[in-house]
This record gives structure tokens, sequence and C-alpha cells, in this order.
């Protein structure tokens, strides 16, 4: 059908027919019948078949230049210059195939006159003549129609596409057997083949696959039909878009560069994209890309340097694995070349880039990076004679010098360069001298050692230890001596840098590695031992590592090294990162689990005995690496073990009660307050047959001698300290339904002995508080009687107590039993009776209610209104605490900061008098409770998030949602909150009352203070507690941008009213977040009252005038600040990062200051004090400023910039004595600021001085007293002399 349906097509002459024929037939699933199909045709039809393709595409392909002609304009062109390329190509490989071509066709001529006459014979001819018949009725008059409008159509590029489509499957069809190649065929594929640069993109792909096909199975003339694909090949496999298929259909054309001479100037364009095969990364995705790059390494010589130079132009921006495909590519050139292009690609390319390694910056970027990488990969040859000979008459020119160049850099390139092409060795050279260059090798790395520049030490650490690994047994000893003398002695102890002993430490645990090394080692690592008490973190984080190595490797002990009880000692005090590695190493020596539950229980009593805290730290971390049942069963192997000895203990007194029964009474008789139980916790007390029979209950654990570690309170404190830790950290896991079996086993276990223990430890207050934090992971209705012992306990907290963090215990306990509301009502009832204390208005009320006789009132409990504070404090701070509070009780929180917000009429109040409103109401609770209002105000933020429109039907639904809600609990609306329009309102209320009392003198001034010195410091709480959470909400995003800008303004204002300093720091934090909030969320649009708004700048500078200010007004500024110019300088930085004018104005802002502050010195002083020579001598507010610019680069530069405008616009001698006076001591004291910079300033005085000095100076007579402006002059003039011959300036 498929063979009839074909035949019919082309003998109608349709191309439309042929398109939806090859758009059917050229799938997976109906491909094979159309293979069947052309493997059914005779010789005569294949020629028929072909004869009506061709003239298809002479006839598309004449439409086509036809359409060309008419398009004159810029196609033409751009098609005829791609046409010349594709011909310069094809135009040499065709001279060489002419009289093949001759032959080739005579050949087929024959064929087909032979296959003409087989065809005749066939005896199935008729039957398929019927079929073609049946086909051509059906069509009919239809086909002949669009037979006579086939030269009325226009170009169509999917005939071409569907042509060469059917190309390829006739080609693919004939497998095993020869392939039958008509002229007609070959004809047309030469033609396509010459033109595929010029047609469009699908029916050229087609083209290309098509003379793929053609050049793969090596058919009659291929080499007529490969020159313009291979251009094309190239092009798409060096695009930006290209793939590994690309490049692996390149390769297979690998041949054809052999028949293309590169040399002559028609083929410019084809070498040049050649040449940018090297910049293409894609060829390294596969062997067959690098090999295909240094097949052209191979071309010609001339090509070798466009090559080279294409590849260092991307190495910059390389990663480590192309580096070293790059490096492949290379070593496979180098390989397969011979004579002149080996030498070429020695010193032209490895030899450049062995020079480019040595003298690149390592600092800057990834180059140095690639570069050692690419030749590492060329080093690892080295074991071959002639690769090691290579690399040594490479590197001998360059490396022994660049070894003591005054470059610190280069010798750090150098010694990494040296290690790892460690031992340079050249075949060619005697026994004696490869004796000398093995010697001045060892000597190199030896001196390097110990380079006064610290990189080189560090890389000459990491490459000494990389020599010592891999060719110990080759070392001589003296060297491994004299090496290991340096790295113990002195670089293990280098005081200059942590890295250099972070790196011996770490080539330490490297070297472990090299079998070899160990024995040498078992002497060596003891000694250092002292490196576990580095001051920096990382090196002790390498020696714990270090130590793990010596556990796993098993050939010493590592407590030989460092004692258990020095790691023990460094677990309970390190950093977290230090004590989960010190957990590792010490696991499985007090945590065994491969032996039995006894040896088990007795590992961690010692752990406990020997140091209760970190036996703490140990189960805190170890719990992590422990499962889940494990765990769990450690957990009641403890419990377990405590119940074992209090039975014992309580045994052993019920005897002693039978002898001596007062004595006994009279010990049991004590004013200790005692568990307090009821029937359901009593009933527990009696349980002793229930669990004592059961599983891993047995008495192996029971301690009968004397002298058990149990017998000390602190290891039965620390044993239950372990069980809440380990049950802390688990409460996750067991909070899964799959674990809910592990959950009940342990709530059972410590439920039943619970009250048993609560009265056997009844005298032990640190025990009895920690069973009462265990028994809060039990349910609430287990344990009834300790909830209203928690909250009886906190009722009955005293102000003296406030420093005792024992209450801490009742919160947890009672937040983890889902009572935090009690907790809540607690404090809302305290601070309601401290504000009713404080509400009395004036001190003649308060001193006539002091007076007169009162009845004093019995009350179980005193309220206690700081004391409530903590405790809302504690549950915000502590994060279990905290998400369980906010997400049940969001509703009594709301409450309680609403009822917090009377605290601001209290302050306004306190300010309007000289003493505190009452005890209860004192100052400290003032401002703790004004303090802790803001930071409910910041925590319970949740605004209003603004809906999608919804339809009728779903606003129903949702309002039915909200009754039902609303009917059962807290409306949703009711617990929405916005924070910085609270914020805000706040600042309004602190403009209004605090600002104005601030302003009032409290030393008995005009204006005097209505609050008195106390007042002053209830203002400043007050201001300082606001601006911190002020720039809480910034940084959290729960502002909105407005609100970014009041805070901005009222921040401005209170800068511009405070005299005593107390909130500079603030408020540069707040700036630097506001800065931060409006460059991501935008900006006001009103353009017109964004021009009137504060914004962080104007904040930056406020504070830098005003330190200015205090310092003209005090001589000094506060202590605080001194220490402070690391918060000034990230300012300066972060509000001038992406934003060059503001950097400008805030820098040109301190430059005037600085400048301001020593014309105001040399005015009082009347000169300079020349002896000054650093910058902290200059004055305190000057150095503050000074400094904080001065030690980054950028801020250094920017600031001599401005230094250098002001200079230019001195109008006056004062300003220029300041300004080279301040230019000398930089000179002497830099920091970051460049000579260059100081050069510049230096020049621009120069420019200045005689304008200064001659037109503005009067003329005197040498009688006369010398003019103190003469004599500024005079000193600027000298000053600037010294400048100019110390800087070299002409």
């Amino acid at each position: 059908m498929a063979k009839a349906e074909l035949l019919v097509i082309l003998e109608g002459g349709q191309p439309d027919l042929f398109l939806t024929y090859i758009n059917k037939y050229n799938k997976k699933r109906k491909l094979t019948a159309l293979e069947e199909a052309i493997s059914e045709l005779s010789h005569a039809q294949i020629d028929s078949v072909w004869s009506r393709l061709h003239s298809w595409v002479d006839h598309q392909l004449t439409l086509l230049v036809a359409e060309e002609d008419q398009e004159q304009g810029g196609s033409g062109d751009a098609t005829e210059e791609q046409g010349n390329n594709a011909f310069a190509v094809q135009k040499h490989v065709n001279e060489n195939i002419d009289t093949q071509e001759k032959r080739q066709e005579e050949g087929t001529t024959k064929d087909i006159e032979g296959d003409d006459s087989n065809c005749q014979e066939s005896g199935g001819e008729k039957k398929q003549q019927e079929e073609i018949e049946s086909q051509r009725e059906l069509r009919g008059r239809g086909n002949r129609k669009g037979s006579h409008n086939e030269d009325s159509d226009g170009y169509k590029e999917k005939v071409l596409e569907s042509i060469a489509d059917f190309a390829c499957i006739y080609l693919n069809t004939f497998k095993d057997a020869d392939i039958y190649i008509p002229s007609k065929l070959l004809d047309m594929a030469v033609l396509l083949h010459g033109l595929v640069s010029v047609i469009g993109c699908d029916a050229q792909a087609a083209v290309v696959r098509l003379c793929e096909v053609w050049w793969g199975r090596r058919l009659d003339q291929c080499e007529l039909l490969i020159s313009n694909i291979l251009l094309i090949l190239v092009k798409t496999a060096t695009c930006t878009t290209a793939q590994k298929k690309d490049v692996m259909r390149l390769w297979a054309l690998q041949k054809v560069l052999k028949m293309i001479d590169l040399r002559n100037p028609e083929c410019e364009a084809f070498t040049g994209q050649l040449v940018s095969c090297a910049s293409a990364t894609v060829f390294l995705s596969c062997d067959e890309g690098i090999k295909w790059l240094a097949s052209l390494f191979l071309l010609q010589h001339s090509l070798i340097p466009c090559l080279h130079k294409g590849i260092k132009s991307v190495l910059p921006g390389c990663t480590k694995l192309q580096s070293a495909k790059y490096a492949q590519v290379y070593f496979r050139a180098w390989k397969l070349s011979q004579g002149e292009t080996k030498k070429v690609i020695e010193e032209d390319c490895l030899q450049d880039l062995m020079h480019a390694a040595i003298h690149v910056d390592p600092l800057a970027g990834r180059l140095s990076v690639n570069l050692h990488h690419f030749l590492h990969h060329i080093h690892r040859h080295k074991r071959h004679h002639s690769v090691s000979t290579m690399i040594y008459s490479l590197y001998e020119p360059i490396l022994w010098r660049s070894l003591k160049v005054a470059n610190g850099l280069v010798r750090m390139n150098t010694i990494g360069l040296l290690c790892d092409a460690f031992p340079l060795s050249d075949a060619t050279m005697t026994k004696e001298e490869r004796s000398d260059l093995m010697e001045r090798q060892y000597q190199a790395i030896v001196t390097l050692l110990t380079d006064p520049c610290h990189l080189v030490r560090i890389t000459a650490v990491k490459g000494t230890f990389s020599v010592l690994s891999y060719y110990w047994l080759m070392l001589p000893s003296h060297i491994i001596k004299k090496i290991f003398q340096k790295l113990i002695s002195e670089l293990i102890h280098d005081a200059s840098s942590s890295e250099v002993r972070m790196q011996v430490v770490k080539g330490l645990t490297y070297l472990l590695d090299s079998r070899d090394a160990v024995t040498f080692l078992m002497g060596v690592l003891p000694r250092v031992g002292e490196a576990f008490d580095d001051p920096s973190t990382n090196v002790r984080v390498a020696f714990i590592k270090l130590l793990l190595k010596v556990k796993a490797t098993k050939f010493m002990r590592y407590w030989d090294i460092v004692s258990v009880e020095h790691l023990l000692h460094r677990l309970e005090e390190d950093r977290p990162v230090i004590c989960q590695l010190l957990t590792q190493l010490l696991l499985n020596s007090f945590h065994p689990i491969h032996l039995d539950d006894q040896q088990l229980v007795q590992r961690s009593l010692v752990l406990m005995e020997e140091n209760r805290a970190a036996s703490r730290r140990f189960y805190q971390y170890a719990s992590r690496k422990l499962e889940l049942s494990d765990t769990v069963h450690f957990m009641l192997l403890l419990w377990l073990c405590l119940r074992s000895h209090v039975r014992i203990y309580q045994e052993s007194s019920t005897c002693e009660e039978e002898v001596t029964v007062d004595s006994s009474q009279r010990g049991n008789s004590s004013s200790t307050p005692t568990f307090p139980h009821n029937k359901e916790n009593a009933s527990a007390d009696t349980d002793n047959g229930e669990g004592e029979t059961e599983g891993n209950e047995e008495d192996d654990t029971e301690e009968t001698e004397e002298g058990t570690p149990l017998d000390d309170p602190k290891v039965i404190g620390a044993l239950l300290d372990t069980v809440v830790i380990l049950w802390t950290t688990i409460a996750h896991k067991l909070a899964l339904p799959q674990n809910f079996k592990y959950l009940n086993a342990l709530r059972t276990k410590v439920a039943r002995n619970m009250p048993t223990f609560f009265k056997f430890f009844k005298n032990n207050a640190e025990v009895s508080q920690t069973l009462l934090y265990l028994s809060s992971f039990l349910p609430r209705r287990t344990v009834p009687t300790l909830v209203g012992h928690c909250l009886s306990r906190l009722k009955t907290i005293q102000s003296e107590q406030e420093s005792d963090d024992s209450y801490t215990t009742y919160i947890n306990a009672l937040c983890n039993w889902n009572r935090a509301d009690d907790v809540l009502e607690l404090a809302s009832e305290w601070l309601e009776e401290g504000f009713k204390q404080g509400t009395v208005t004036n001190t003649k009320e308060r001193r006539k209610s002091q007076r007169g006789v009162h009845f004093a009132e019995e009350s179980t409990s005193t309220p206690q209104p700081l004391i409530a504070l903590r405790l809302i404090r504690h549950i915000l701070q502590h994060p279990l605490n905290k998400i369980s509070t906010l997400e049940k009780y969001r509703h009594l929180l709301l409450d309680v900061t609403q009822n917090m917000s009377r605290v601001k009429d209290l302050i306004s109040e306190r300010l309007n008098n000289t003493e505190e409103l009452s005890d209860m109401c004192s100052d400290q609770f003032l401002c703790e409770c004004w303090a802790q209002y803001l930071s409910l105000v910041a925590v319970l933020h949740k605004p209003i998030e603004e809906q999608p429109p919804q339809s009728k039907k779903e606003d129903k639904e949702y309002d039915q949602a909200e009754e039902k809600e609303g009917s059962d609990g807290e409306h949703p609306d009711d617990l929405l909150f916005d924070s910085s329009t609270c914020v805000s309102e706040c600042w309004d209320w602190a403009s209004r009352v605090v600002t104005p009392v601030m302003s009032e003198d409290t030393g008995g001034g005009k204006r005097k203070s209505r609050s008195g010195e106390e007042g002053k410091a209830v203002t400043t709480s007050v201001m300082d507690s606001l601006i911190t959470t002020s720039a809480h909400i910034i940084m959290t995003g729960a502002a909105n941008t407005h609100a970014v800008y009041k805070m901005c303004a009222d921040v401005y204002h209170l800068l511009n009213t405070d005299t005593t300093g107390a909130f500079w720091q603030k408020s540069l934090i707040l700036a630097i977040e506001a800065h931060q909030y409006i460059d991501v969320y935008g900006r006001i649009s009103e353009q017109s009252e964004e021009d009137q708004l504060i914004i962080p700048v104007d904040v930056v500078n406020s504070v830098v005038s005003c330190t200015c200010d205090y310092f003209k007004l005090h001589e000094t500024i506060p202590k605080e600040m001194k220490v402070q110019s690391t918060t000034l300088a990230n300012a300066l930085v972060t509000l001038g990062q992406n934003y060059k004018e503001n950097r400008v104005i805030m820098i040109s802002n301190v430059v005037s200051t600085v400048m301001d502050l020593i014309c105001w010195t040399i005015d009082k002083k009347q000169g300079v004090d020349l002896e000054v020579k650093k910058v902290d001598d200059l004055g305190e507010c000057s150095s503050f400023l000074i400094e904080a610019c001065r030690g980054r680069a950028k801020l250094s530069s920017a600031f001599m910039e401005s230094v250098a405008e002001y200079i230019t616009s001195i109008l006056d001698t004062t300003s220029l004595l300041a300004s080279t006076y301040l230019i000398k001591i930089l000179a002497m004291d830099s920091g970051k600021i460049s000579r260059y910079n100081l050069k510049e300033a230096v020049v621009a005085l120069d420019s200045v001085m005689s304008k200064i000095l001659f037109s503005t100076s009067p003329e005197t007579k040498e009688d006369q007293v010398t003019n103190i402006y003469e004599k500024y002059g005079k000193s600027a003039k000298t000053i600037l002399q010294d400048l100019k011959s110390s800087l070299g300036v002409v």
C-alpha cells in the first residue's frame, strides 16, 4: 500500500501530497512500512522516483533563486557572502576528485541499464501496475489539476526538507546490502550540498543529515557532499546553544580537515570558525570534543597561537573541571605532535601558562586556581620520563628565580607549583646532576616554610605535606627531621596567622593516610597537643578532626595526645561546632551501643561523675547520632537505675528505723516544703509490683556495694539532667504517630515512679526542680497537683528572689502543660496592681495618702509587677514557649499588650514629677514595662492581608465560615495587629511628651527640668527602647515605606534635641536598616513628598554633626562611641554601596566635620602640634571619624577624594593649615589610604598655596608684630614642603 501510494503521488506531480506522505510515514511506528516499500522498488522504479524528486528540487531551487533576485537589498549580499565561504572550502576538495567523479558516473549508467532489463523481465510488474492504476483513478482529476498549478506556487522550504528526509530514509533502508545510487539522487545531493548555506533552517538541517549519512556510509562521491556540511556543523557547535550531540556529529567528520588547505586565503573565514572551537566549552563535555580540539593543534603551526589565545581568554571563567579538560587537550596534542609542532606547543603554550601561573594574582578571581589546576593535570603524567623532562625544561628558566623575588604572591605561586611538580627531574642528566637537583628542591621547600609572608608559609605547608605523603620513603631522613622541626617548633605556634597553624594540623591529618609515616607520627603527635587549646576555632576544629583520624586509624590512642579530662573540659565550655565533634570522638567511649546495658550505664555514670556540665553537652549532641529506639532504651535504663538506687536506700533506711526509731523521727521532721500529692499520685507510690518484673528491670543495675556514683547528689542531678535533655532533643520525633509507642512507654515508666522520687529528693532543691520540669512532659491529667503547685510557687515569688532563676522552671513546665494562659493572667494581675499604684497624680496627694492610719490586709502573696515583666519576657525569649503561646494564646498576649499601653500615661505622669510614682510603680518598672511593651508590639505583628476579589457565592461562604469560627472562639480580625502603626503612634507620643523633657536643664538653669536627674534616665531608656524596636521592625519587614520614612524623621529630630549622645549608635543601626528596606521595597512614589522627607543619609549626617557639637562642648565623646567606629563605617558602606550620590554626600560631610574640628583646635591653641604622628592623637572626635573611613579601601579612597575637593574650595589660611596638617598625619598613619591619593591631595594643596598666602595676606612692616594668619601660612608652607619631599611630589 505504501509503495503504490508513493508511486501514484510521484507520478501525479503533486509535492504537497508527497509532503503529507512523508509526515505520515516518517514516524517510529510507520517508518518500517516505508522502508519495506522502498526495498520492494525495482531499479527502474527507483530511477523514476528520483528523477521526479530531482525535478522538484530543481524547481524549488529555481523559485528560491528568483525570490532572492527580487530581494536585492541586504539579504542577497549576505547570501552571496555565505555562498562564497562555502564555495572556497568546497573548491579545494573538488580539485582532487574530478577524475573519480567521471568514472563513477560511467559505472552508475551501466548499472541503471542492467537494472532496467531486469525490471522488464519481472513477472510481478503487471500486478503493481494495476495497483497504480487503481490509485490513479481515486485521485484522478485533482492530481492533474495540481500538476498544472505546480509552477504557479512559490518556493516551499518544506518540500526540500521532506525530499532530503526521504533521501536519508532511502539510504538507511539498505543497511547490509549494497546501496543502489541513481545518478539523479547523486546529482540532487550535490545540488543541495552546493546551496545548503542559503536555504532555510529546517531544510538545511535535513540536507546536513543527508550528507552526514552519505559520508558515514562512505558512499560514492562522498567527498563531494561534505565540505559545506563541515562548515555548518562547526558553526552549530560553536554557538551559545550548542549541545554535546553537536560536538559528536562534528567529530565524525574529523577526517575532512585533512582534505582542506587552511593556508589558502580563501579559507580564512573557515579557519576563524575552527579557532572559535577552542573557546567553546561545550567541546569539553565529551571525549570526542577533547579529541577534536587536540586535532586542531596538529593541523598547522600558524593555527596553534590562535587556539592558545582562545583558550586563555576563557580560562578566567572556567570551572576546575573545565580547566582540567583543557589540560587534557594540551597534553593529548603534545603527545601526538612531533618536531616543530611539539616545540611550539611546549614553548608558546605550556611554558606561557606556567609563566602566567607564577605571576598571576592569587587573590583576584579564579584565574590563579584554574591555572594551577590546569598544570596539576599536566604534572600528573610526570612519572613518564619524557613528560618529566619536558616539565623540568619548561620550568627551569623561570622557577628558581621566582622563588627569590620580592613579591610574596609570586613566591606563593612558585612554591605551590614546585611542590605539585615535585620531584623535578631530567632523564638526560647524570646521577650527580639529579642528586644536586633534588637537594636544590629540598632546600627551597625548607626555606620557604619560614618565609616572611604568611601566604607563602600557608602554601609551603600544604605543599610540604603533599610531598611527604607521596614521597615519604624517597626523602632523606635528615630532610624529614628538618621539616618537622620547623613544623612542630615554629609553624604550629605561628602567632601572625591562624591559617598557618590550621594547615599544619590539617597536614598531619592528611599524612596519617600514609602508612609509611605513621610510625614517625606516633612520636610527633603527642608534642602537638597544645594546639587543642588554640584561640582560633578553625584550628581547634582541625585538631579534633585529627583526633578522629587517629581514632579511625587505630595506630595509637587519641587520649595519649590529649587527656580525656581535657577533652571534657573543652566539651563543657566550647562552641557548638567543637562540641559536636568532641561528642563524635567520645561517643564510643562513654556511650558504647555494642556493650550490654550494665556496662553502658556504668560508663555513663563515670562521665557524669567526672564532669556533669560536659555530660549535659555530650548527651545534647549524642542524641542526634543515635536511633530513636536506642535513645528511649537508654533513658529507661537510667530511670530504672535511679529507681533501684532509691529502693535500696529506702530498704536500708527501714532497717535503721527499726533500731533507732527516735533518731529517725528527728531526722524526718523538716521544715522544707514537701511534694504536694493526692490520692492519684499516692496510688502510684505503692505500685511496686508492676513494672519491676518486666524486661530490663532486673537487679543488674542495682549497686549493693558502698561508694556507688549515685551516692553523690551531683551524679543523681546529672542523671536526671540527661533524661530531660534526651527527652527534649527527641520530643519532635516522639510526637510523630509512628513513635507513639515510645512516648507511651516513657510516660508510663516516669509517671509510675515520679511521686516516690519527689518524696525521696524533697530536701534536694536542685533535683526537685529537675523532676518538676521532667514532669512537664507527662500529660496534665497524670500530675494535676503539680500544676497547682507551680502556680502557687509563682504567686509566692518575692522581689528579693528576682535574681533566682528557679521560677523559670515553673514557667517552662506550665507552658509544656499548655497552661501559659495562667501565667499571663497572673502577670496581668500584677501589672494591673502596679499601674494602680502609679495613678496618684501629684506629690501632695501622695504625701497625704502616706499619712494617717491604715489597716494591714493579710495576703498570701504580694503583687510583683517587675517579676510579672520577667515572666512575660521569659515566655517570649524561650523558643518553644514563644511558638506555643503565640499559636494558642495570641488573644491573651494582645490583651496584655493593650493593658501595658497604659505605661505611656504613667511615664507622662512621672516626667511631670521629681520623684517616683510609688515603690511598686518605680522608674525601673516603668522603663522595663515600656521595653517589654515594645517587644510585644514587634512580636505580635500580623497585618491585614489583601484578599483577591471573590464572587458573591464565595463571599457568602467566607462570611458563614467567619460566623462559625467567631462562635467557637476568637474572630480572626480580632487577632490582627499592625506593629508599624503602633510604633508610629509611640513616636508621636514620645515627640509630644518625652522629647521636650530631654531639652530641659537639670542643673538649675532658666528652664529647670520638671522630672529631675532620675527623670532624665527615664527619658533616655524610653527613647533607646523605641529606637531599638523601630530598627527591629524595619529589619523583619513588619514596617511599611511611609512608617520607615517617619521613623527616620523622628530619629533625626531626636538627634537634634538630644545633648547626651546616648542614641548615636542605635540611630546609625536604624539608618542602615531603613536604607536596606527602602532599597528592597522601593521609595515613596510622590516625588514632591519625597523631596521633603528625611532619608537615612540625613540621619547619618546628623550623627556626625552631633558628634562634632558634643566634642566642642565637652572636649570628649561618650565612651561607648569611642569603640563604635565600625558602626559608622558600616553605615557609610551600606548607604553608599549602590548610590554614589549618597556616598559623596556622607563622606563630604565627614570631611567637612573633621576640617571644622581641626580648625577649631587650631584657633583654640593658635597653632598645630607638629609632634603628633598618629590619627589617635588628633582628637577623640576627629580620630573617631577618620578611623571609620581609613579602615576600608573604598571608604579611604572616597575620603581622600572629598579631601581633595575640600582643598580646592579653601578660602582662608586656617583651613589651609588644617588640610596640610591632616595630610601630614595621614601620610605617617595612612591605614588603607593609598600613596597615590596622598600625592593627589598634596598637588591640590600646592595649587592653592600661593592663592591663600600671597593674595589674601596683608602687607606688614618688618618692625610690626607678626600676624597670626601669616604664622598659619608659614606653618602650612613648611609642612607642605616636607610632604612634597617625603612623597616625592615635584
